[in-house]
């Protein structure tokens, strides 16, 4: 009984779906912006990690901050491509991953500002 995928368009247009991507998608892109506008191209280390026994223990480039929010977007595109292909047999897991998206976001969202509260 192979019912095939779920249609992307009646996917998206469930109200929970389109809410939860549309939040992660929007953090995303404020993660893009805040990082881009306070870390400017230089050819200084910056701080990548910091440690409150140690200190900063990690340096690197500063194109080295954008793997957050790249990991970040692999986030949504994995767990949305689940998400739909889950839809069709359950919808709590497709709601489920969309949740750990936006979850996972909000604490990207608080690396990318203690990156730059580091750095600034």
């Amino acid at each position: 009984m192979n019912q095939g995928l779920y249609p992307i368009k009646l996917y998206l247009k469930h109200l929970p779906n389109a809410i939860m991507m549309s939040l992660s998608l929007l953090m995303n892109v404020l993660m893009w912006g805040w990082l881009l506008w306070y870390i400017r191209p230089q050819s200084d280390l910056i701080f990548l990690h910091y440690n409150v026994l140690f200190g900063v223990d990690l340096i690197g480039h500063w194109y080295q901050v954008l793997t957050v929010p790249v990991m970040g977007l692999c986030i949504i595109v994995v767990n949305n491509v689940l998400g739909w292909f889950f839809f069709r047999k359950d919808k709590f897991i497709a709601y489920l991953l969309g949740a750990v998206v936006v979850i996972s976001h909000v604490f990207l969202v608080l690396v990318a500002m203690l990156l730059v509260f580091i750095n600034v």
